[in-house]
């Protein structure tokens, strides 16, 4: 074969999925994460989680989340527009909103499986601890608004971002959720909270941008927390 035909047999583009900080710095990253989630359980262990959840000190534990990527950027001089705080697809949005639906009927077999375990879901632990709640405010806060926040930022624009420009998006996503469903603390919470995490990585994948997943884990916190409300506060409007 000619040498020169050979040359001109084009390649398929590969996707360009590189980040402007290194492979380490995930696992640096992680580390941190690791530290951070001692600490919150420390404290969880010294103070009850209804009392974590009614003060100003839960905002500053959801926050501490930010911290590896605020040392990790700042150290590698890296822009904070490389998270992805630009514009997006509207259709991204509404793929992760239709996977969400798909998600839910999982959680529900799942949870309804811990029901006949006899284990508590989710659910049932957060109706605990707004029946211990003087006031919800701080709760609703971190929950609606601080939370997803953070928790996109981190787990999906930097730790999912740099999974995938060395593992490919799959791979990534598998990885990056079952951090983020581990680091949550809550075993009965694991599988929601992976493939919460899997939907929003592959949102994120989708759009590359932190919005849509933002959007969307700020519409399940939302309705997960004023159901949990209504039924810890309003039981007598459920019929029975």
């Amino acid at each position: 074969m000619n040498p020169n035909m050979q040359q001109s047999i084009p390649t398929p583009e590969t996707p360009d999925y590189s980040v402007p900080w290194k492979f380490i710095d995930n696992w640096i990253g992680v580390a941190l994460l690791v530290i951070i989630d001692i600490v919150i359980f420390v404290i969880s262990l010294i103070a009850s989680k209804a009392e974590l959840a009614q003060s100003a000190a839960i905002v500053l534990l959801e926050l501490a989340y930010l911290l590896p990527v605020i040392l990790i950027f700042a150290w590698r001089r890296i822009h904070w527009k490389a998270l992805g705080f630009g514009k997006f697809s509207w259709n991204a949005l509404g793929i992760g909103c239709g996977l969400l639906v798909g998600a839910y009927f999982i959680i529900i077999v799942h949870n309804l499986l811990l029901y006949v375990l006899g284990v508590d879901t989710q659910g049932e632990e957060i109706v605990k601890i707004f029946s211990k709640l003087n006031t919800p405010v701080w709760f609703f806060v971190v929950g609606t608004i601080i939370a997803p926040f953070v928790e996109e930022v981190f787990f999906r624009a930097f730790l999912f971002q740099g999974f995938r420009a060395r593992y490919g998006w799959v791979r990534a996503m598998l990885l990056s959720s079952a951090i983020f469903a581990i680091a949550h603390l809550q075993l009965a919470a694991l599988i929601p909270t992976f493939i919460l995490g899997s939907v929003l990585a592959y949102v994120y994948h989708r759009s590359n941008s932190v919005w849509p997943g933002m959007t969307i884990h700020f519409l399940v916190n939302v309705f997960g927390l004023a159901g949990a409300y209504f039924a810890t506060h309003y039981q007598n409007l459920i019929p029975t």
